[in-house]
Formats: structure tokens, C-alpha cells, sequence
């Protein structure tokens, strides 16, 4: 548990409040955007956003919501954008829920005719 305070912006569930997201056992996973655009050119250190340019570390915004509370992720490509660059998602669980997200994340590469 966090014992220093934090400010979050009120949209974005506290640490303890993704642990509650799973608790029940009604969702097993989430699945949420990778980034909220498509992957950047390797070695790119900025990308242009409605003609504004913007810091590539923008684009770890939904990484960064559960990763720090100790919840397993992974993110999967899932298409490409015009440019040939991967869009993704990310696999969110449970604590200790590694293999199921690798098991969801086969199924879902098999689903979308990445798996061989």
C-alpha cells in the first residue's frame, strides 16, 4: 500500500483502485491502448501531434497508469498505420496474473492472424 500521499487527476484510478478493478474476479483482463498514437520512427525523440510537436515520452501516459502498482502488463501489436508503423495494445491484469496475459495475448495474436 502507498502511505505518502499522491495527487492524481481525478479520471485516473488510485493505485489501491486497480487492485479493487480486478478483486471480484469479474474481469480477468483489460485491455487498453498502447499509446495513443501509433509506434514512432526507433530513435525518434519527439512526433508531431495535430502540428504540434510533442515529447515521445507522451506516448507512455497508459503504460505508466499500472505499472507502478505492481500490476503484470504487456502490449502486443495488434495493426499498422499508414505509415507501416505498429499500433498496439496493452494487456492489463490482475497481481501475478503473467501467464494469463500471455495465453490472452497468444489467443488474441492467433485471433488476428499474427500466430503461427
Amino acid at each position: 500500500m502507498f502511505r505518502r500521499p499522491c495527487s492524481y487527476a481525478p479520471s485516473v484510478p488510485r493505485p489501491p483502485t486497480w487492485h479493487r478493478f480486478f478483486a471480484d474476479g469479474q474481469y480477468e483482463v483489460l485491455i487498453t491502448p498502447a499509446a495513443p498514437t501509433a509506434a514512432i520512427p526507433a530513435g525518434s525523440r519527439s512526433l508531431t501531434v495535430g502540428g504540434v510537436e510533442r515529447s515521445f515520452f507522451d506516448q507512455t501516459g497508459w503504460a505508466n497508469l499500472t505499472s507502478h502498482v505492481g500490476l503484470p502488463s504487456l502490449v502486443m501489436p495488434i495493426a499498422h498505420g499508414a505509415d507501416g508503423l505498429p499500433i498496439g495494445v496493452q494487456l492489463v491484469g490482475p497481481a501475478y496474473s503473467d501467464r494469463t496475459l500471455l495465453v490472452m495475448a497468444e489467443h488474441l495474436a492467433l485471433l488476428l492472424g499474427g500466430g503461427h
